[in-house]
């Protein structure tokens, strides 16, 4: 009968045989990925299913989004069982958030989480839809709300008794869902209390003692993470994540004597490991952020010259070269040495005006880079190539 060959494309699909699968449903559709007439609502369903799932495996989110939506009213006209009825809609969301149609996905995973709790399904079933509802939130930037799914994903997983390895990754991602929620505040903050002759508002006291309950709830998160993957015997690479995670987290804090220490760990372990130049490359910039904010200048122009040679080692873009290049520049500066200073800059205009970038920042850092080549070339004495540099800064 149909339906049971139905049964097996399907079984044929999530063994992680597409090809056989599609080859299965277009038998039974008569040559085409359709399903035939005659069939029983939840059979035609299950044939939805399983063009959805091929669709999704094949990068096609939008074609899947629409055979999961076929699927799903098909379900509910058949009277599907609610816990299956539910998986349904977190399919949806899954391929709809792929689509960037995030508030769809969103309601489609609130109403896959609503009918998982009503129809009182398996925890571990639960907890699935859960932390795929948690990583669509995390990739569409709401960060808090994502924070608060990843929470119910690691009670879910408690009472699943998961294995360390789950629960590390459940936990690192709910520390990084308050890092990025809580960094730009951060920035905000000390750029405010840093404004020369402006008065900190009274509420930025109050704002600056919850994030640092945040910042305080990340960090022992970070350390519960690395703790579960060391147990787990996790890959090397996943562990080298969250060191990577935790010192940014430091910096974004503003306490850059601890994210100077867990920056240089991080080089250990990513040395240790063999990892690639570019990644080197990365984060010796990052440390050299971390020194110059602690004043230790001599050593951020040093990692940051470390930065270039691994970076144009590993052929990076000069985009990526020319912030290196610009970074080294401004601490040359700060020591008024200006020929080097100058150099780095040109350099750095120079990869930038070479890098045919198209993203929303090219134009900012082109006229950024011209206006502070101009500004160091004045204040060496050259003042004509420096009005010269400016005057093209003000032309971007």
């Amino acid at each position: 009968m149909a339906h049971e060959k139905i049964d097996a494309a399907l079984e044929t699909f999530y063994s992680g045989d597409t090809d056989g699968a599609e080859a299965a449903l277009k038998e039974i559709g008569g040559g085409k990925l359709e399903a035939p007439a005659g069939l029983e609502p939840l059979d035609e369903a299950a044939y939805y299913e399983g063009i959805g799932g091929i669709q999704l495996a094949r990068e096609d989110a939008k074609g899947a989004a629409e055979a999961y939506k076929k699927m799903i009213e098909l379900e509910a006209k058949g009277e599907a069982d609610a816990n299956g009825h539910a998986t349904s809609w977190a399919k949806l969301g899954e391929a709809l958030a792929q689509t960037n149609e995030l508030e769809e996905a969103i309601e489609a995973f609130d109403k896959a989480v609503a009918m998982k709790t009503e129809c009182e399904a398996p925890t571990s079933s639960k907890l699935n839809v859960v932390y795929k509802y948690a990583e669509c939130l995390f990739h569409g930037r709401k960060f808090q709300e994502a924070g608060a799914q990843f929470d119910n994903a690691v009670e879910l997983a408690k009472e699943a008794g998961v294995d360390d390895g789950t629960m590390a990754t459940l936990v690192l991602y709910r520390a990084e869902s308050i890092k990025h929620k809580i960094g730009p505040m951060q920035a905000s903050v000390r750029l405010q209390k840093g404004m020369d002759g402006v008065a900190p508002p009274p509420q930025l006291a109050a704002l600056e003692a919850s994030l640092d309950v945040e910042f305080k709830q990340a960090v022992e998160l970070y350390r519960r993470a690395k703790e579960l993957a060391a147990q787990a015997n996790m890959p090397e690479e996943f562990q080298l994540q969250i060191q990577r995670s935790m010192s940014e987290a430091y910096h974004d804090a503003g306490r850059y004597v601890k994210g100077v220490m867990q920056r240089k760990k991080l080089i250990q372990m990513a040395e240790q490991q063999k990892v690639d130049p570019l990644e080197l490359g990365y984060m010796y910039h990052g440390l050299g952020e971390s020194q110059r904010e602690m004043g230790q200048v001599p050593e951020a122009i040093e990692s940051y010259r470390k930065s270039l040679s691994y970076k144009t080692k590993a052929g990076a873009d000069n985009v990526s070269l020319a912030k290196s290049q610009y970074s080294l520049g401004e601490c040359l500066a700060g020591g008024n040495k200006w020929d080097a200073a100058i150099e780095a800059f040109t350099k750095a205009r120079d990869l930038e005006e070479s890098s045919e970038a198209d993203d929303d920042n090219h134009k900012i850092r082109r006229k950024k880079y011209w206006n502070t080549l101009g500004m160091a070339l004045q204040a060496s004495g050259k003042e004509d190539e420096g009005k010269a540099a400016i005057e093209k800064a003000e032309s971007i």
